[in-house]
């Protein structure tokens, strides 16, 4: 009798260990508390509840971790996202990758890409980020032409973009959201879906309207004029720098454009100071030539008067 009973003690203190991984004293405490007697049992018995009921509020909290870092990792992955394809791919930087190159090979995939007409854009920017739609002559090129049909000149978040970009989000996103963080499917949707949507959000308010061109309407992606109001906010100035500096540079930094980061983490950023005096030299040639037309016009006729 003495050694069941012992025997049972034993399995219930083992019980008691493996269920309450996250209070381990405690069940180390009650396991030290068993003892033969009657008594020693009763007593046992309340502080068994006590512990059982610390592992479900362990639960919440490691929930909550999940929850909170979400926001972040869905934001790291917008970046990574953006940062990637506006590079190897919009700007054709796949070209002359040697991974990507290497993959091609493998795969039997294009080793040349266009860019969707992204190098086009770069090309009729000047650098106060107006468009070269003023000149006759630049009109006619072959490529002014091919962004000709675009109201936008390639430069909106349409939502036929938008349903590329998600479909190279599920690559990232599904492996961190549902294998690392275990959020089902309906719970990694139904974030991943607005992060896009407001990615394309602020991409819309700010990338068009930087280049003087029209308001993007719903027909054709997410409004532009949700988030007008905030063009002047500091947030939005930001990223109207950071852009700045990615046309002035040739498009060899700051890829990042609604979503700041990747730049920061492997090096391609550019502060303002490095590309700043160019735009300033650009803006006073400008009003060169606008003080030396209006002289020119206003000569001739101070000489009939």
């Amino acid at each position: 009798m003495t050694f069941s009973r012992a025997l049972r003690v034993a399995v219930t203190a083992a019980a008691i260990a493996e269920t309450t991984a996250f209070a381990p004293f405690a069940a180390t405490s009650s396991t030290r508390k068993l003892s033969l007697g009657s008594p020693a049992k009763q007593q046992q018995q309340p502080s068994l509840v006590v512990t059982n009921a610390l592992l479900p509020a362990a639960l919440p909290a490691a929930a909550a971790v999940k929850w909170i870092a979400a926001g972040p990792a869905m934001y790291a992955l917008m970046s990574f996202n953006e940062y990637f394809t506006h590079r190897y791919y919009q700007h054709a930087e796949y070209n002359k990758s040697p991974f990507f190159q290497g993959l091609a090979n493998v795969f039997n995939l294009p080793k040349k890409i266009r860019g969707g007409g992204h190098v086009e854009h770069h090309a009729e920017t000047y650098d106060d980020m107006l468009l070269k739609t003023d000149d006759a002559k630049w009109m006619k090129t072959n490529a002014a032409i091919s962004l000709s049909a675009d109201p936008w000149r390639g430069t909106a978040f349409t939502w036929q973009v938008t349903g590329m970009m998600l479909t190279q989000m599920l690559f990232t996103t599904l492996p961190v959201f549902v294998g690392l963080l275990k959020f089902n499917l309906a719970q990694t949707f139904g974030m991943l879906l607005p992060a896009l949507g407001l990615h394309a959000m602020v991409w819309n308010a700010l990338h068009p309207n930087m280049h003087g061109l029209p308001e993007v309407p719903l027909s054709a992606g997410v409004p532009s004029l949700w988030l007008a109001g905030l063009r002047n906010s500091w947030y939005f100035r930001y990223l109207y720098q950071n852009h700045e500096g990615h046309h002035v540079a040739g498009g060899q930094a700051n890829y990042n454009v609604a979503c700041p980061l990747v730049d920061h983490l492997v090096g391609t950023y550019q502060k303002q100071a490095s590309w700043r005096p160019r735009v300033d030299a650009f803006l006073a040639k400008k009003e060169a030539k606008k003080l030396l037309a209006l002289q020119t016009k206003i000569s001739p006729e101070l000489a009939a008067a």
